[in-house]
């Protein structure tokens, strides 16, 4: 049977015993019904993953041991041979919580929503807190189903031309309308992928592009929604340049 797999942000030893945070205490005795002796996997990235055993368990508070340790953190850099940071247009609706939640299961290191020309979307100060602690939930999950060891870091939402870029990125803006394609292999492991929100680039984001280092890379003849072009896009990458 396949074990449940918590994040635990705190620190793992081997043999310890852990009281677990309200939240996901609540979730493991009370949705997974899971009870004293029953085993799960706990992880994060900075000690890796351990087997665990539930030795104390009521509907509002589980104690588990750490009876043996599975993978090293160091793991977590082999699970992602090719770094990623995902600049993503804001969305409206539940369509960035998707493209989230499948950008972590492929493996994206960084998150960057940005605010574009044509965004619908402009988080006020007092959202964007509590949006950022919604999006890294989402992260969260999805490594716990994944099997990832490591949680992407997903940034503040900022204007696309504030975008800070590494000079050894491979740089790519995804555009129906661009001319260049993904090249057949790279001698840098690090990209910036950006991709627009639901009305596209407008031309001066574009030109701002090209003046920045960005190939305008058209995946194919077919024009993606905000939330499908990410996951065609890394899972790309990954084939081509990762560990996929």
């Amino acid at each position: 049977m396949r074990l449940s797999r918590v994040y635990l942000d705190s620190p793992l030893a081997l043999n310890a015993v852990i009281s677990l945070p309200k939240e996901i205490a609540h979730y493991l005795s009370n949705v997974l019904r899971l009870r004293v002796d029953d085993e799960l996997l706990v992880f994060n990235s900075q000690q890796g993953e351990f087997r665990a055993r539930v030795i104390a368990a009521t509907k509002r508070a589980v104690d588990i041991e750490l009876l043996e340790k599975k993978r090293d953190a160091n793991d977590a850099a082999k699970q992602n041979s090719l770094s990623i940071h995902l600049s993503l247009g804001l969305s409206r609706g539940d369509r960035m919580d998707f493209a989230v939640q499948k950008s972590t299961e492929l493996g994206v290191n960084e998150i960057t929503p940005i605010y574009t020309e044509y965004s619908e979307v402009r988080l006020k100060a007092e959202r964007v807190e509590k949006k950022l602690k919604h999006w890294q939930n989402i992260a969260i999950s999805a490594c716990e189903q994944s099997g990832r060891l490591d949680v992407p870091v997903i940034h503040k939402p900022i204007n696309l031309m504030d975008l800070s870029l590494n000079e050894s990125m491979n740089r790519w803006m995804l555009e129906p309308s661009g001319s260049d394609a993904l090249p057949q292999s790279i001698a840098e492991d690090n990209v910036v992928l950006l991709i627009g929100p639901e009305g596209g680039f407008s031309a001066n984001e574009i030109d701002w592009a090209k003046g920045n280092g960005f190939q305008i890379v058209a995946l194919g003849s077919r024009i993606l929604r905000t939330e499908t072009a990410p996951v065609a896009a890394l899972a790309i990458l990954q084939h081509k340049y990762g560990d996929m």
